[in-house]
Parts: C-alpha cells; structure tokens; sequence
C-alpha cells in the first residue's frame, strides 16, 4: 500500500508558518531531580545516551560560592517554576562589569513557530533582551555554541547568513563552529566569515580551537581565539569542537578540507597565548557532548565559565552547575532560552551570576529590525525560487500527484468535507498569518519548509518535493493547499486502475485506515513543533473536523 507521508496538515491551531521554529513547550516534563540549579521553569530531558541527565556534576564536585546558584529546597522548586516568568530578570543583580548573553544550538528555528501560540524562543526576543541589557547600561557581547542551522541544502545557507547579519545587530562577537556549520563546507565558511577588526564586539568571527580548514591554521578562519574588551575588563574566549563529531564531519578522512584535532591536546597552547594577554576572564564554548565538556572544564579549570552542548532541550534544572571552581552552564535547543553571565569582579564571594532567561511572548517584544532580517530571507528564498529548481524525488509508488479537484469527480462527498475544512486554505494561512502575528508577520509562499505542509506533494519531515509535487501557484495550482493526496498518496494510479476496471486494486492503492492516520500519518505534519496540541489523545476531537468515508 502506498501513501505520501506528508500526513494531514496543520488546523487553526497549526495554520500558519513551520519554517522558522517550533520552540515546543508542551512536551516539556520534569523528570529528573534539581540539585543546585537556577530554576526558571520546565524541561525536557534528552534521551539520547550523550545528553542524558543522569550524569550530575554536583555529585562530581561540590559547588563552591564564587557563583549564586538556587536553592535545592525541593519545596520551593515548584513556586520558583511558576514564578519564573513573572519574576524580575537578574533579580537581586547589582551593575556587573559586563555580561555576556550565552546562546546555542539553534537547529534552524529563527523564530517560534507560527504554527501554535504560547512557543518561545526566536532570535527577535533574543534582540529585545540584549537591548533591555543595554538599557541598563551593561557593556554586553554575545557568545554563541554552534549549530546554528539543520540542514545542508542552498536554503540552509541562507539561513545561515541570515542568522550571521542577525546576530550581528545583536552584537555577537564569537560563533563556535559546531557540525551544522562545518557540514556547510570549508568553502562557504570561508566565503562567510567577515569580522571587522575596527569593531570586534559587534563583529562575528568563527572560532575553534581544534578545527583547520583546507589543512592551513593561518587562512584566519576560523580563528584559534578571541580577546574582548568590555567596559575595563578583558575576556578571552575560544571554542572546540568534540571528538564525538569527527566521524560525522570527517568520516575516515573523507573530507579532506577539515581536520579536528583532539581538544584535550589543541587548548593548551591556545590557552597559553590567551593568558598571555591577561584576561580578566577566561570562557570556553565546548560543542560536543555533556561529559566532553565536563571533562574539559576538569582538565582545564582556567577557564571559569564553560558552555556546553549535548544537554536536553529545556535544561532548566541542575544549570548552572560548577566542575571545580569552573562555571558549567547549558541554553538548551531551538533558541527557547539565553544564558547570560554576569561578571562582578568586586564581590570575592560571588563574581560570577548566571541566568537562564525563557523567551516568552510575555516578557519579550518583538524587534523590528529582526522582522526585516525575516523579510530580507523570504525574498531570498523568492529570488532562488527553490521550491521549483531544487530536484525533487521519486514517491514509492511510481503515482504522480492529480489535485484535490480530480479526486471530486468520483468523492463528492468527501471532497465537500475537505472544502470545508481548515487544510484546504493552509496555503491562504502562509499569506495572511495569524492575527497575533500581524506585527511580524512576512509570507511564506516561497519557503519550503512551509510550504512542506501546507501545499500537496511534498515529504514534510525531510522537507524535499516529490516529482510532480507542488511548485508554485502559477505552475501546480491544482496542488495547492493540503490536499486529499498528502494522506492517501499521488491518486494517478488510482484512477488508471479505476478506469481500468480494476476497483479492488484502485482502493488498495489510497487506502490508509484510521489506525495508521493515528499511529504515523498526521503527525507528519502534526508534530511538537508545529502542533503540540496534537496527540493521541487528542487525535479524535481531530478527526470529526475532518471526519469523511472513503466510497461516496
């Protein structure tokens, strides 16, 4: 039996843009104990052996008072969580020297996506916090981990250098090279790395410790350090990439153009020539997985602030956590959540704050000038036009894809319930948006990773067109919308069987069954990203919106 695995698309509740995040807040349960944590509100834990919690670092080393962390009063976790948005931001912060706003793992979500409310994250709240930092008249730069997108296609890179000229304006100084960017290719971050010597603050230079490119350290990129002036201090900064990558980015040597060194043996001499220059503070973005960073923190204690990836999603307990005397902090995935890193050089006690700061719609306004970068990527994705030009693939079944309107001719009925119902106007809801993102909101009739579930024809999960999938508007408009083909398969077999009198065969060919609409289909397009709402559970109250009989 073949189907299309784009499964049903999105409802009122998930109409709108899938592109640019998904910063999911519904799936966040906790599930682990909080130790000594700064506790700001739920999180999900990861289950993926590298980023899992069970390992404590509190029970590794005892946390010492040169940083506040929470208290681990279980009984006041629960006020502490319900609290958190409604709490000031650096409660109880006098002026620090400077701050730093901490950020990574991004995979791609620019922006919540519009596809459900009440998500969080996105690079225009992230611009409102450091402007609210400013305000306070804090010297602030901003530091990010790496992975920064989630694919490698030509979209990705332009994702990618809009997320550069975005983070720019929010005066990032410092971009780890984390796997995402390096499967981009030596080449193009050559092509995209662009500091300003005149103003390194508000200029990104790519930096790693251990990652060469074309085999030469002196093409200046990436950049073995970075040293910032903030106010009167000094920080110096550098980043590695882990050796649980180098398979994946180098396998047996495959990419010639890229070397990773091991860490452990890279940082001494960078550390060395950062000490030369006498720093105030030392920071280390580590890219890899949660002991690799807890294992660097340990071999290199200098560095008193490390920031690591291989966490979970919402890492909102036991972080901060401290290896020795080192800070050891996470931000989680999809740009949910900043760090920010107070440093008071005056307090023996505690010269090191850290808070993690959710970006919540309540607490967050939106930037204009990060709209604009929004706006600036749509036309990109227009003028590259690649929803026709980038080679689609084969479905499974050989059909190609007929529209909605020939499967009426024989379904009537079922047609009419579809007309009816909210997936035949999901390409209308990339054009108009939702009305609480009026302010914001730009079209996505040219973006394919919108377009993956809201036209007919395309793999929503991998994000790739079908041959005969939709292309555009003026090309396939009988493909707009989600149509009766993204559940049931390309109907083009379908109807040659069913002129050829062969109806068993024509009905086993588009059947799907309710058990596997449930169980694999709709959540295709239906996911925690674009729909949290959406679930098991919930799967029937869908259903009668929807409800129609394969034989009319």
């Amino acid at each position: 039996m073949s189907r299309l695995r784009n499964g049903l698309t999105v409802s009122l509740l998930s109409m709108t843009l899938s592109f640019l995040g998904g910063c999911n807040d519904a799936q966040s349960v906790p599930q682990i104990k909080p130790t000594e944590a700064l506790v700001t509100s739920s999180q999900t834990p990861d289950a993926s052996p590298e980023a899992s919690r069970s390992t404590n670092v509190a029970d590794e080393s005892e946390a010492t008072s040169d940083v506040v962390l929470a208290s681990n009063d279980q009984s006041k976790l629960a006020s502490q969580k319900s609290d958190s948005v409604d709490k000031p931001m650096f409660d109880g912060w006098s002026k620090p020297a400077f701050a730093l706003v901490l950020s990574g793992e991004q995979h791609g979500y620019l922006e919540p996506c519009g596809c459900a409310l009440k998500q969080s994250g996105g690079v225009s709240r992230r611009h409102d916090l450091v402007k609210q930092i400013q305000a306070k008249g804090w010297p602030v730069t901003g530091l990010d981990l790496g992975g920064t997108v989630n694919r490698n296609r030509a979209q990705t890179k332009l994702k990618f250098q809009t997320f550069l000229a975005a983070m720019q304006d929010m005066r990032y100084s410092v971009l780890n090279l984390g796997p995402e960017e390096l499967k981009l290719g030596a080449a193009d971050l050559l092509a995209f790395h662009a500091p300003d010597p005149k103003d390194p603050l508000a200029s990104i230079s790519f930096v790693s410790a251990n990652v060469t490119l074309f085999g030469s350290p002196d093409l200046g990129t990436p950049i073995r350090s970075k040293v910032l002036t903030l106010g009167k201090h000094k920080v110096g900064v550098t980043s590695v990439l882990g050796t649980s990558f180098r398979k994946e980015i180098t396998p047996e040597g495959a990419n010639v153009d890229i070397t990773i060194d091991d860490p452990a043996a890279a940082l001494p001499t960078v550390l060395k020539e950062l000490q030369a220059q006498q720093p105030d503070l030392l920071v280390l973005l580590s890219h890899g997985t949660l002991a690799e960073g807890k294992a660097l923190a340990k071999q290199f204690p200098q560095f008193a602030v490390v920031l690591s990836s291989g966490g979970s999603e919402d890492p909102e307990f036991d972080n901060p956590q401290k290896v020795g005397e080192t800070l050891f902090v996470q931000v989680g995935h999809k740009g949910k959540y900043t760090g920010v890193v107070g440093f008071f050089p005056a307090d023996a006690q505690h010269r090191l704050r850290f808070e993690l700061i959710k970006l919540t719609e309540e607490r967050f306004q939106d930037s204009q000038k990060m709209v604009e970068h929004m706006r600036l990527y749509q036309d990109l994705l227009k003028d590259s036009a690649l929803a026709e030009t980038e080679p689609p693939i084969k479905h499974s079944s050989g059909a190609k894809f007929v529209g909605s309107k020939a499967c009426a001719e024989c379904h009537p009925k079922a047609f009419a319930v579809w007309e009816k119902s909210d997936h035949a106007h999901a390409y209308d809801s990339l054009i108009k948006g939702r009305p609480e993102l009026k302010s914001r909101w730009v079209s996505r009739i040219h973006d394919p990773e919108c377009l993956a579930c809201h036209t007919t024809g395309w793999h929503a999960q991998d994000v790739l067109r079908y041959d005969t999938g939709f292309e555009s508007k003026e090309k396939t408009q009988q493909l707009l919308h989600n149509g009766c083909e993204n559940c049931h398969g390309p109907g083009s077999r379908h109807i040659q069987l069913v002129e050829a009198g062969e109806k068993d065969a024509a009905n086993k060919e588009v059947r799907l069954t309710l058990a596997d609409a449930k169980k694999t289909q709709c959540v295709t397009c239906h996911d925690l990203d674009n729909d949290p709402h959406f679930n098991s559970a919930s799967f029937d109250s869908y259903w009668e919106k929807i409800k129609h009989v394969g034989r009319d």
